[in-house]
């Protein structure tokens, strides 16, 4: 009893130590089974997760590799834009210092000049000719050919009845050997400060006035060597300024009394037109004239050429009779004198000595002449 007891217990206790171990071994087994899954899912997971980021690396740079190089042209554009935007705008820098010196030169330029011409009489006097002599350069005329500048010659004052120098300042040739001049006024200080204070108007008309008495005082239209018509130019560059001279008709007759007709550059231009058509009818007249003298010419040269013909004609005739003449003796004359040709002929019978023979042509048209003769005879 005791034993089997003891047997149970130990059967129970081998039972329970059984089971102690197999659920220590379970639990060991699970541990290892989930470490190893997990390894495993891990292992998978990981991988998957390589190759999809794989997949992923391969789709995004298909997708972006265009636009990759797409953002690198523009960005290498941007720069070179940067650069060339940075290059011409020290170029437009450069341009707009050059603009500035060059406006400050033009500005003080004109400034000099403005000095110059409303202070110094003698570049206004200059400056009046070279606007003239543009002019005339321009409307086709030629120098010391259609006008001349600065002709010095005398003339009897009118002012104190004395031969002085004078040299206007164009002169301008006209058909049949007459002239025109034309004297260059510039009363720019008056004029300017008349624009910038419209109250100084008559201090402008009396300079004008002053400059219209002085030069006809010079007494242009009878100076020596010059065939001017009675009146001359006074010439002014700035044509407003004429414009306003003429609404005052008390400078107008001024002027008028002394021959001097007052024109700008507009007026100027219709006068050179005129002198230029002048000069093209005078050459169309000599032209005419030249045309009559060639036809005269070749007329009397015609008919001396027809009688050098009649004389040709005549000398040809006389030739012709000569070589008739001529001809003659080689025919014979009557029936008992043989021709001189029969004689020449005969003597080569007679045994003279030469290798040279009497054309055979020549030889058969004097048989046939000869006979013409016998059977005349």
């Amino acid at each position: 009893m005791n034993s089997f007891v003891l047997y149970a217990g130990f059967f129970f206790l081998g039972a329970g130590l059984s089971a102690l171990v197999f659920v220590f071994m379970f639990s060991k087994l699970k541990s290892l089974i989930t470490s190893d899954f997990t390894h495993i899912a891990n292992e998978t997971i990981k991988n998957e997760q390589e190759d999809l980021r794989k997949q992923n690396r391969e789709v995004l740079e298909e997708k972006l590799l265009p636009f990759s190089k797409d953002l690198t042209e523009f960005k290498d554009k941007v720069e070179k834009l940067n650069i060339s935007g940075v290059e011409n705008t020290t170029k437009i820098l450069e341009q707009f210092l050059i603009l500035e010196r060059n406006n400050n030169s033009i500005a003080q330029e004109a400034k000099n000049l403005t000095e110059a011409l409303t202070k110094n009489q003698n570049i206004k006097g200059a400056y009046g000719e070279d606007i003239l002599d543009t002019i005339l350069q321009n409307s086709g005329m030629t120098e010391s050919i259609h006008y001349i500048k600065q002709y010095s010659t005398t003339a009897e004052s009118l002012k104190d009845e004395n031969i002085h120098k004078i040299r206007p300042d164009i002169i301008i040739n006209l058909p049949s050997g007459r002239h025109l001049i034309v004297d260059s006024k510039v009363t720019l200080t008056s004029y300017l400060d008349y624009i910038s204070d419209n109250s100084k108007l008559n201090e402008f008309k009396s300079e004008v006035k002053k400059r219209i008495v002085d030069l006809a005082n010079k007494n242009y239209q009878n100076a020596d060597n010059i065939n001017q018509p009675d009146f001359i130019l006074m010439y002014m560059p700035i044509d407003s300024s004429v414009t306003l001279l003429y609404e005052d008709s008390e400078i107008i007759n001024l002027a008028y009394k002394s021959n001097i007709i007052i024109t700008g550059t507009a007026s100027l231009l219709a006068v050179i037109r005129l002198v230029n058509q002048l000069f093209q009818e005078q050459k169309q007249n000599e032209n005419v004239q030249k045309i009559a003298e060639a036809g005269t010419n070749l007329y009397e040269t015609f008919v001396q050429l027809c009688n050098e013909l009649i004389c040709i004609q005549q000398n040809l005739d006389n030739l012709r009779d000569q070589f008739t003449t001529a001809i003659n003796r080689f025919q014979r004359s009557n029936k008992n004198k043989p021709s001189l040709f029969s004689q020449v002929e005969e003597l080569k019978n007679f045994g003279i000595n030469t290798t040279k023979e009497i054309p055979r042509d020549l030889i058969k048209e004097m048989s046939k002449i000869e006979k013409e003769v016998i059977k005349n005879d």
